[in-house]
């Protein structure tokens, strides 16, 4: 096991497997792109162990707490570390980061149509 894992491990951080959309929802894009020596990732949210879609899903100071925006951005970072490894085979491979960037999903606003 990598050093990186070993430690994931040692916390008892579990990577997940890549998201399980809905039934029917393709995802149109790679959630990790390896350009020369850069790897950019994309499109991750909180994912439970199995892969599944973690909630609550919601806009944080109205249907989260502080507490479950914490929780839903500690599982969204372990979804792109797992694609990162499955697409680098080794975390060990990551040298530095360039820029962080992360979202907690929220559900979308009903559209309504206009007279």
């Amino acid at each position: 096991m990598a050093h990186i894992e070993h430690k994931l491990a040692a916390l008892g951080l579990v990577l997940p497997p890549t998201i399980t959309p809905p039934p029917g929802v393709v995802l149109p894009f790679a959630f990790v792109r390896l350009l020369g020596r850069r790897a950019f990732v994309s499109g991750h949210g909180p994912l439970h162990a199995d892969g599944n879609i973690a909630t609550p899903l919601g806009k944080l100071g109205r249907e989260l707490t502080v507490e479950q925006g914490y929780a839903a951005a500690r599982l969204t970072a372990l979804a792109m570390l797992g694609s990162l490894q499955r697409a680098l085979g080794d975390l060990d491979r990551i040298t530095a980061w360039t820029r962080v960037f992360g979202m907690v999903p929220r559900r979308r606003a009903s559209i309504s149509s206009r007279p």
